[in-house]
């Protein structure tokens, strides 16, 4: 560290006019009342960070508590770098990830008070969002910088058949056997990048992130089995494909009847006319568990033709 830092001249030499110099695994920033905006050095590698402290200097970084408007400014950086949206979620997952790495253990804030930390600060401007997976959620982006984003949920193949190619014989050879991958898209992509396949060589983090999804929704090279990332061939998503066009129950034996269409349209009509005052939607993700505690009946997507409920 002392090293890459001595590299670093105008870095240490803020340290002697009292700036702050926050150290995270993004690199230097620096920090002084007088600037609009902290200052960032090349990135430094892994290596020269490992034993140096989260701060030099005046000001701390807050990652014991509340992050400090540089780390946040850092963390929402390194997300422009990667080509992902900095989503609250996934920014909150970023910070995590910077405060593990300087020994400061996992950052405990909620997305609420992240938010609110987000909009306190000088260099970011807080937008209302609504990804494609779900749920409303909030984005933190830099004023003035253009968006060079990722959309990750985009079905859209923007990939050469080289790639797709490679990823083909990758899953589904020997070093697909006992593969398991973990079942979010941004763990996903992590350790995919840490294998340093050739073909996903000079991919951004946004990149490999479309690559995982599109490889799940539309390329059928990976599924899930038990929340896992899997081969497709070892998967519970195959298994359901198969069910699906059999338009069978992927399990039998179900003491509740099986959902028919005309089953499926009127408790749907009767869920929506018990809703609450106020309320205008029904969460998907507890549509199957009201078939079975309010009508006792057992919703099957594949016995109805689809391997996807949301389909």
């Amino acid at each position: 560290f002392r090293e890459a830092a001595a590299a670093r001249a105008p870095a240490m030499a803020a340290v002697q006019q009292n700036m702050a110099v926050v150290v995270t695994p993004m690199g230097l920033f620096l920090q002084q009342p007088s600037l609009q905006m902290p200052v960032a050095t090349p990135v430094l590698a892994p290596q020269a960070l490992q034993g140096a402290p989260s701060t030099i200097g005046c000001a701390g970084a807050g990652l014991a508590g509340a992050p400090s408007s540089v780390l946040l400014l850092a963390a929402v950086q390194s997300l422009y770098r990667d080509r992902l949206e900095p989503y609250g979620r996934i920014l909150r997952k970023r910070l995590s990830e910077i405060s593990s790495a300087a020994g400061q253990g996992t950052l405990d804030i909620s997305t609420k008070e992240l938010r609110a930390q987000c909009e306190a600060s000088p260099w970011l401007e807080v937008k209302d969002a609504c990804p494609v997976d779900g749920g409303a959620d909030w984005a933190a982006l830099l004023p003035g910088v253009p968006p060079m984003f990722v959309n990750i949920y985009s079905p859209e193949d923007p990939y050469p058949a080289e790639l797709w190619a490679a990823a083909a014989g990758y899953f589904s050879g020997p070093a697909g056997r006992g593969l398991s991958l973990p079942g979010g898209r941004y763990a996903c992509a992590q350790v995919l990048m840490t294998r340093q396949l050739p073909f996903l060589a000079g991919r951004t983090l946004g990149e490999i992130c479309h690559i995982v999804q599109l490889s799940i929704s539309l390329k059928k090279l990976l599924g899930y089995q038990n929340g896992a990332v899997v081969p497709y061939a070892k998967s519970q998503s195959m298994v359901k494909e198969r069910c699906a066009e059999r338009c069978r129950p992927v399990t039998a034996g179900r003491r509740n009847r099986i959902a028919t269409w005309d089953m499926l349209r009127t408790c749907v009509q009767e869920m929506i006319n018990r809703l609450a005052p106020g309320e205008d939607l029904i969460p998907l993700s507890n549509i199957k568990r009201t078939f079975r505690s309010q009508f006792h009946i057992e919703l099957s997507e594949t016995a109805l033709g689809y391997a996807k409920l949301s389909e």
